[in-house]
C-alpha cells in the first residue's frame, strides 16, 4: 500500500534524502526550496576573524556563502519493488570575499548536477521497514564559472564536473501517531573532471522521530551528522596567492552535527498533497579551514502523489 496514509503515522522529515518508496503505478511530483547560510570562518574547529586570516599572508578571505537550491523531482513506481526518481536542481550561489581593496561579491546561477535514483524496498516486518537507494549524478552543473579576474572559487561553481555515485539505506518504524527512522548515505565522485580535480566525497547519518499533533499536522526532530573529505587535485586556474583560502583544496573537509526541527502538513483531501518545513542549526562543527562554517539551513517543500 501507499506510504501516504490518511492521518496515519508521521511522514519522514523533508531533509531526509529519498526517504519513501511508492506503491506500484504511483507518480509523485515534488518541489523544494532550500537555503544554506555559511558565514563563520573556522580553522580546525576554532573561530577566526577575516582580519586575522587576511593578516597571515592571504590576499583574500571568505566572508559569507549563501546557497539557494530549487529542486524539481519526479518519481514513478513501475513495480512495487522499484521506484525511479529524477531530480533537477536550479542553484544560486552568492559568495562574498574580503581583500585589502575591500569586499566583493560574486553570484552564479544555473542548473546543477542532475540525478537519477532507484529506490528498492528491502525488508518489511510489521510496522517497520527499510529500503536501499542508489543514485547517479550527471555532470550537468558548470565548473567553469568566471568572474572579472578569472575563474571563480569552488564554492561558486554549480557542479563538480564528474559522474557521482550515491548509495543509501533508510529504516522507518511507526506506531499509532508516532514514527522514527534512521538513514546512512554516501556520496562519491568517480574519477577526475576536465579541470584535473575530484571534488569532495561525503558521508551522512540521520536519526529522527515524529509525532502527529492533530489530523494532518505532525512535528519532527532530526539529528544529522556529515563527514566531508577534502578535494583531490585542483583547478590550475586558482591559486592560494590570488584566491586565498577559497582555493585551498586541503581546507574543504570537516565534520558537522545538525539539529533540525520540522513540521509536516498532509492534505489527502487535496489529491494527497503534502507541505513540509525543516530548519537546521549546527550544534557541533569542525572544518579543516580556514573555511566558512554553517550558520543555518532552511528547507520547505511540496509534493503531490497521483
Amino acid at each position: 500500500s501507499s506510504t501516504f496514509r490518511r492521518y496515519g503515522s508521521p511522514a519522514p522529515p523533508i531533509g531526509v534524502r529519498r526517504a519513501e518508496a511508492l506503491a506500484a503505478g504511483e507518480l509523485r511530483l515534488r518541489y523544494s526550496y532550500e537555503r544554506l547560510r555559511n558565514n563563520e570562518l573556522q580553522v580546525s574547529g576554532a573561530d577566526r576573524t577575516q582580519t586575522e586570516v587576511l593578516g597571515s599572508a592571504a590576499l583574500t578571505v571568505p566572508v559569507s556563502l549563501d546557497v539557494t537550491e530549487h529542486l524539481f523531482s519526479l518519481a514513478y513506481a513501475p513495480h512495487s519493488r522499484v521506484t525511479l526518481v529524477a531530480q533537477v536542481p536550479v542553484v544560486v550561489k552568492e559568495f562574498e570575499q574580503l581583500s585589502s581593496a575591500g569586499r566583493n561579491q560574486r553570484e552564479t546561477e544555473g542548473i546543477g548536477d542532475v540525478s537519477l535514483a532507484v529506490i528498492v524496498p528491502f525488508i518489511r516486518r510489521g510496522r517497520e521497514s527499510s529500503h536501499l537507494h542508489i543514485a547517479v549524478e550527471a555532470p550537468t552543473g558548470s565548473i567553469q564559472q568566471d568572474g572579472p579576474t578569472g575563474r571563480l572559487p569552488y564554492d561558486n561553481q554549480l557542479g563538480n564536473g564528474t559522474w557521482d555515485l550515491e548509495w543509501g539505506w533508510t529504516y522507518r518504524g511507526e506506531r499509532d501517531h508516532f514514527a522514527w527512522g534512521a538513514q546512512l548515505t554516501g556520496h562519491q565522485p568517480v574519477g577526475t573532471n576536465s579541470l584535473h580535480y575530484r571534488d569532495v566525497s561525503r558521508f551522512d547519518a540521520s536519526l529522527w522521530s515524529g509525532v502527529r499533533l492533530f489530523r494532518g499536522l505532525s512535528a519532527s526532530l532530526r539529528v544529522a551528522a556529515q563527514k566531508q573529505n577534502n578535494t583531490r587535485g585542483g583547478d590550475r586556474s586558482l591559486s592560494l596567492v590570488n584566491d586565498g583560502p577559497a582555493a585551498n583544496t586541503k581546507a574543504r573537509g570537516g565534520f558537522r552535527v545538525d539539529l533540525s526541527p520540522g513540521v509536516t502538513l498532509e492534505l489527502p483531501e487535496l489529491g494527497r498533497q503534502r507541505l513540509a518545513v525543516e530548519f537546521g542549526v549546527p550544534v557541533y562543527e569542525e572544518v579543516d579551514g580556514p573555511r566558512l562554517a554553517r550558520d543555518y539551513s532552511f528547507k520547505v517543500g511540496w509534493q503531490w502523489i497521483y
